[in-house]
């Protein structure tokens, strides 16, 4: 029995009429509409629609729009031609044009005729025809029974009727991606689309959504190269090992312990950033992609992982991780996995960030018994003569999430469930506000999240208080934000940060 598939078709709506006549040719393939969008005021011509069916309807209904010359399969909308029509002054003789540009599927954008005017004689025209293979044959019939002036082909952006929108929107997607096929900006016009549809239900403008979405990509783009930078901390946790922090640009930090046998990342950070990274690693004597000894990833987020598979060396994570990669959705695993908001945020920022997983994963065992505080213990690892513990999240930011703790050394990699943001740069934070506005909370379950801060709070406070008997303190090594210790209840950064440039490389004996 076949199964039900779903497909979104990109429509192009040139009346009210043929808004109708689409949807009876979706209908009449036996699918069902699950969701269209259409806003004459924002584009008259082009609407969205989401439909499920079988395999066999879909083509059936895909073909069947597509003779219509309903269906965009570009991004590019047919060329509009301009030009004058010379009519002699016999009754019926502008019902008799019309007709012409009817039977040819004409989409009227001007037309002007006064026989009181300066040019008494001449019907000016712009259109454009919905299947642009025909233009000539309509120039051509209307050519075999009056005069005909060209006066030009592509009118452009000087068609100010408001049908250009999704194509010069689609033009900016392109400046930040690089230029994709069309088909894959198809794609990602509908899913935008989506999320924006969705999120007016938050009172959120659709025009602004779709703005904030690019604003999203064209910061991560602009950061790359020159605009690179990045906060650094060097910590020494005893004569053989040293422990970095990296704040990227945008997203999350990357944490690199450094002994003289191995050397150990602990997320990636964001896929664009790779090229910048690498040369920022040489700076600070860390080698390049082939000097590292494993990677160990704390969730999904593309932010903390979307760099991991540029490396040459093992990958570990969570099982829970690896699905959310594999499926390309950061909710998977929660009870809001079926979110549009989710799905389609995890679509746009892995494109945007330039997403690069490994092909293959070693993954973390399941949990046993032991446990630290509420969490349980998924396996251990030695570096530089201390003792590490991976533990399992409960998944209230992300299902899958882990946390990595060396409590002789004093060390606790929180991820995203601890942050320091009171100590994120304007920038950061400006840059963090763009994953809260398209999905409206960062954490997959906002309530788990609470009593899992909570638990991770209690645990760290408890190590914290037993190293400040040895006169040490733990240090809190944040998914966003600086290293911190906690004093007075309150997290400020460890030591100070120093700010790496491409154009700027600060001395490396001053980084503390």
């Amino acid at each position: 029995m076949p199964t039900d598939r779903t497909e979104f078709f990109i429509i192009r709506i040139p009346d009210t009429g043929s808004l109708l006549d689409a949807v009876r040719l979706i209908a009449s393939s036996g699918l069902t509409i699950t969701r269209c969008h259409f806003n004459r005021s924002l584009d008259p011509v082009t609407a969205f629609f989401s439909v499920s069916g079988d395999e066999s309807d879909c083509r059936k209904g895909e073909q069947a729009l597509l003779e219509e010359g309903y269906l965009q399969t570009t991004v590019t909308y047919p060329r509009s031609i301009r030009f004058t029509i010379i009519v002699p002054e016999i009754p019926g003789t502008l019902h008799r044009i019309l007709t012409i540009l009817d039977s040819y599927q004409a989409e009227i954008s001007s037309l002007s005729f006064d026989n009181r005017g300066r040019y008494p004689d001449r019907l000016h025209v712009m259109l454009r025809v919905r299947k642009p293979s025909r233009t000539e044959e309509l120039i051509q019939a209307i050519r075999s029974e009056y005069a005909v002036e060209i006066e030009g082909y592509d009118c452009g952006d000087s068609c100010d009727d408001g049908s250009l929108f999704y194509v010069r929107y689609a033009a900016r997607v392109n400046e930040i991606l690089d230029n994709l096929e069309d088909p894959h900006i198809l794609e990602l016009l509908h899913q935008f689309s989506h999320l924006a549809q969705q999120l007016t239900e938050y009172g959120k403008e659709y025009q602004d959504v779709l703005e904030q979405i690019l604003l999203n990509g064209k910061r991560l783009k602009e950061t790359t190269g020159d605009g690179f930078y990045a906060d650094v901390q060097k910590i020494s946790i005893s004569d053989t090992v040293t422990l970095y922090c990296f704040q990227l640009p945008g997203g999350g930090s990357i944490f690199v312990i450094d002994t003289p046998e191995e050397r150990i990342m602990i997320d990636t950070g964001y896929g664009i950033y790779h090229e910048d990274v690498l040369l920022m690693f040489k700076h600070y004597g860390l080698g390049g992609k082939e000097n590292f000894s494993r990677i160990i990833l704390t969730h999904g987020d593309t932010d903390h992982c979307g760099a991991s598979g540029f490396f040459d060396c093992p990958v570990y994570t969570h099982e829970g991780t690896w699905e959310i990669i594999r499926t390309n959705n950061r909710a998977w695993g929660a009870t809001s996995q079926d979110l549009v908001l989710e799905q389609v945020y995890t679509v746009m920022i892995n494109l945007f960030a330039r997403m690069t997983t490994p092909d293959s994963i070693s993954l973390l065992p399941p949990a046993g018994k032991d446990k630290e505080g509420e969490f349980p213990v998924l396996s251990t690892f030695t570096a530089g003569g201390y003792t590490f513990q991976i533990l399992e999240g409960h998944g209230g930011h992300q299902h899958g999430l882990i946390y990595v703790l060396c409590k002789e050394a004093g060390l606790l990699f929180t991820s995203d469930t601890i942050l320091n943001l009171k100590y994120l740069s304007p920038e950061r934070s400006a840059y963090n506000n763009f994953a809260v506005y398209l999905v409206t909370t960062v954490n997959v379950d906002p309530d788990l999240v609470k009593s899992e801060r909570k638990a991770l709070t209690k645990l760290a406070s408890d190590i914290d208080a037993s190293l400040r008997e040895k006169g040490k303190h733990l240090l809190y090594c944040c998914g966003h934000g600086p290293i911190s210790i906690m004093r007075d209840n309150e997290l400020i950064p460890a030591c100070k940060s120093h700010t790496y440039k491409h154009q700027y490389l600060s001395d490396l004996s001053t980084i503390s």
